[in-house]
């Protein structure tokens, strides 16, 4: 399983009663209603199953005590069709020193260029998603700037 550079959290705060609130990155988890402690490893499956990674999980007790985990997908079934792997979308740039050192400015982070100048930079969908504009590559030594590249 390739493990994403930076995981996506899932915050999970548990009220008085047992109920779940749940989000994603900061996104709210639609789910059903009334969902209580004992949904909570079928919801887990199913945000990592949909996200296809590992998330960290940070669960917050009504009465202040915290815990924190990092949850994989689901391992299928022997013999069960498995879905493709979701693509991890990738940042690129070019015009860099070979081996040199680039990072992905608001150094989220650091990668060193091939020897021909090239650097690829994975990221979790979710931070992408929300960072795709204004994202920039910077050569650490070179200081060469530029925007990153991403597939359509």
């Amino acid at each position: 399983m390739k493990i994403p550079v930076v995981l996506s959290v899932v915050h999970v705060a548990i009220d008085a009663d047992g109920v779940l609130a749940i989000d994603v990155d900061g996104v709210p988890r639609d789910s059903e209603q009334g969902r209580t402690r004992g949904d909570l490893r079928a919801v887990i499956d199913e945000i990592t199953s949909d996200l296809g990674a590992p998330v960290r999980v940070e669960v917050h007790e009504a009465d202040g005590s915290t815990f924190t985990d990092v949850a994989t997908p689901p391992t299928p079934a022997p013999g069960a069709e498995q879905p493709p792997a979701p693509l991890t979308p990738a940042l690129a740039g070019a015009g860099f020193q070979p081996g040199e050192e680039v990072a992905l400015a608001y150094v989220v982070v650091r990668q060193n260029a091939d020897d021909k100048g090239n650097a690829s930079l994975n990221l979790p969908p979710a931070l992408l998603a929300t960072t795709r504009d204004g994202l920039v590559l910077l050569g650490m030594s070179s200081m060469t700037v530029t925007p990153f590249e991403a597939p359509a």
